[in-house]
């Protein structure tokens, strides 16, 4: 008589391996996709599990020193485009590759930071992607003494020995800001995001230097702080109309507030791009479908979240990763929000 099938929320490892008569560590290997199990007994498991829908325990089996098959991803939040478009890397690249996703958000707050670097340990996710804001060398230390394999996304750690997929923001940067100067713009307006951003900052490093490299004397009249947002990137257009400061293009640290900046413009009855040309920063999908289409720098955001998993597993599979810091390209993409003057 064959067994009788036990509740699905019961079932263990141990029941797993009654019903094929094994021992729980073949069992155990079959879950894991270790070697040293015959081709016959890892096929009658993979049937058994397959029939009494077996989800193994991921805590469990964390605890026990086994894969759980769970990445964690650290981001600073999930409305943002750019940020969905890291995700959406991450996830279908995990699944591709055998493992699930847990995310979870800092909404870009030093203490939440703090918190879920804590938080996450080997029995939770076998390795742990980071985007994060506040970092500081204590927590990448907790991180390093924990065991876990890491990667960062957008962040370029001070350890020459530690895992980072980066974007080459200051060359986006000086590249949007001389494309403007090649149209005649000379008065350029610069919106920078988050301030304690590293990406924000290189892009303003970037803005800068191709001022320098032509000539142009740095106004900071014509810096204003949009934090990355719409909202803000519109607020940060109206105080640097409010100045009367003479600006006939806007280079924004991201679309979004690029968005923001034109809305703010049009308020003014300013036309974009007959009166003020505008490049964004990102090339998220609102940015071609916007009046008018936003001339942007484009990042490769997918790559970014699918180059980290890529690493990550085979740190998680104690594989050799030689390239400690992957540097990815962006490139100009024209639209119709600039004019030669």
């Amino acid at each position: 008589m064959p067994p009788q099938k036990i509740k699905n929320s019961k079932m263990t490892i141990n029941d797993i391996a009654k019903i094929a008569n094994v021992s729980k560590a073949t069992v155990s290997y079959v879950l894991n996709d270790k070697p040293g199990v015959s081709d016959e007994i890892r096929t009658k498991i993979k049937n058994i599990i397959e029939e009494y829908n077996y989800v193994p325990n991921s805590a469990a089996r964390g605890l026990a020193g086994e894969k759980t098959h769970f990445i964690g991803l650290v981001i600073p939040d999930i409305s943002d485009m750019f940020y969905a478009n890291i995700i959406r890397g991450v996830e279908k690249t995990s699944n591709k590759l055998g493992f699930f996703l847990n995310l979870l958000t800092t909404h870009a707050q030093a203490e939440r930071e703090q918190q879920v670097i804590k938080l996450f340990n080997k029995s939770m996710v076998d390795g742990l992607i980071v985007m994060a804001y506040y970092l500081k060398d204590q927590y990448i230390d907790i991180l390093t003494e924990s065991g876990i394999p890491f990667v960062f996304i957008d962040y370029p750690p001070k350890n020459e020995e530690i895992y980072s997929v980066l974007v080459d923001n200051e060359s986006g940067a000086f590249e949007a800001t001389e494309y403007l100067i090649s149209l005649g713009h000379k008065n350029i307006a610069f919106l920078e995001g988050s301030k304690v951003a590293w990406d924000s900052k290189a892009r303003f490093e970037g803005y800068v230097k191709a001022l320098k490299k032509h000539v142009f004397e740095f106004n900071p009249n014509l810096v204003e702080n949009g934090n990355f947002t719409k909202e803000e990137g519109y607020l940060a257009t109206k105080r640097l109309l409010s100045k009367k400061e003479k600006f006939t293009a806007i280079f924004a640290a991201n679309d979004q507030m690029a968005i923001g900046a034109i809305r703010a413009l049009k308020e003014e009855g300013l036309k974009v791009p007959d009166d003020v040309s505008i490049v964004g920063f990102d090339n998220i999908e609102a940015s071609s479908i916007i009046e008018p289409p936003l001339t942007t720098i484009s990042q490769p955001i997918y790559e970014m979240g699918k180059k980290a998993v890529e690493i990550l597993v085979r740190l998680i599979n104690k594989e050799e990763v030689k390239e400690k810091k992957i540097m990815l390209k962006t490139r100009l993409i024209e639209r119709h929000s600039c004019k030669k003057i």
